[in-house]
């Protein structure tokens, strides 16, 4: 295993992506959007409370498994939010959509992109929506514990009914028999692909590429972070979402991996938290900057408030080490990437 860093720009990976794809990649992970604190357990100490359907024995049941799983907890939380868009509902429902979305990515690797396009895109579509209100509501939990923004946090709570009335209309226009009956859709065809002789092994090695081009991709956006520039890590911050969820569905499998050596999964789990306070603390800056614009502040309260930010801003950066990482030992390298390298340092 070669253990020179391959410094691989963004555009040179080899992912074949359309230019559908590419735009409303663009479109979503550009807005800057508050992240969601990362408590998730492993997928497999998650305690199972409910009757699982029988897939039957091997890796590709519990491919199967995973998506089955993935999908039931999205439209659980859609149906949950859709009753109630309280903090803990939106919340839950955006990163169900995007774990699920992550997952589709994955198989589509197998199924091809067709069958997976208009799923994806309403998941992006039901976090769009809702991405303004959790925005807010991370806002409010944070002025809760401020005092000294009492007056912000009267402006901003003052417009959540408004917001939620806005998300509820959204997320009420969501037909959950639709995205089931598409995500069945998806499973026969994976079912139909695993019945294939030795198909097992050749869907291993499919998804564990795909795996790593993930991880090739959140390695381009690590060569590009500016450490003066907090806003330069979103990019990263949404590879690293990608990698992991991907990550963690071809555990699920239960085909081993390199994250369960020397603690890859805490480390991976780590970085993804601190990326996700970074991003908030610069989210509700670049607010605080707005109101301040227009209400001009008390300078003692200013420096107060700054002072808080800057502190808890050093703290998140403080965890996040990329150049500590070592990116090659997270994944498995495709064996012709590995002789290319070894043949790139011998010249």
């Amino acid at each position: 295993m070669a253990t020179r860093r391959r410094r691989t720009k963004a555009d040179q990976i080899p992912v074949e992506v359309t230019e559908e794809e590419a735009v409303s990649a663009v479109e979503e992970e550009v807005a800057i959007e508050p992240e969601e604190p990362v408590v998730e357990a492993h997928p497999e100490e998650v305690e199972e409370t409910e009757e699982l359907p029988d897939f039957g024995q091997g890796h590709g049941a519990q491919l199967r498994l995973a998506l089955y799983r993935h999908g039931r907890r999205f439209l659980d939380f859609l149906q949950a939010a859709q009753d109630e868009l309280n903090p803990h509902n939106v919340h839950q429902l955006r990163v169900s959509s995007r774990k699920l979305s992550s997952t589709l990515s994955l198989f589509s690797a197998l199924v091809g992109r067709g069958p997976v396009k208009r799923l994806r895109r309403k998941l992006r579509q039901v976090r769009r929506s809702l991405g303004v209100l959790r925005d807010l509501q991370r806002q409010l939990e944070w002025l809760c514990d401020e005092p000294l923004l009492d007056d912000f946090l009267t402006e901003r709570s003052s417009e959540l009914p408004m917001v939620i009335k806005q998300a509820n209309k959204a997320v009420r226009r969501v037909k959950a028999s639709k995205l089931e009956k598409r995500l069945e859709m998806v499973d026969a065809l994976l079912a139909g692909l695993l019945e294939e002789e030795q198909a097992e092994e050749s869907v291993r090695e499919m998804l564990s590429r795909a795996v790593w081009e993930s991880l090739l991709q959140a390695m381009s956006h690590a060569d590009e972070v500016d450490p003066d520039n907090s806003f330069s890590y979103h990019a990263l911050r949404v590879a690293m979402k990608t990698f992991r969820y991907q990550a963690e569905v071809f555990a699920a499998a239960g085909w081993d991996t390199r994250l369960d050596q020397n603690d890859g999964w805490a480390k991976i789990r780590e970085l993804h938290d601190a990326l996700g306070s970074l991003q908030d603390i610069e989210v509700l800056a670049c607010h605080v900057d707005y109101h301040w614009v227009q209400n001009p502040p008390i300078r003692e309260t200013q420096a107060r408030v700054v002072n808080r930010l800057l502190k808890e801003r050093h703290q998140a950066l403080g965890r996040i080490h990329l150049q500590d990482l070592d990116w090659e030992q997270l994944w498995d390298w495709p064996q012709g990437e590995v002789e290319e390298l070894l043949a790139e340092e011998e010249e």
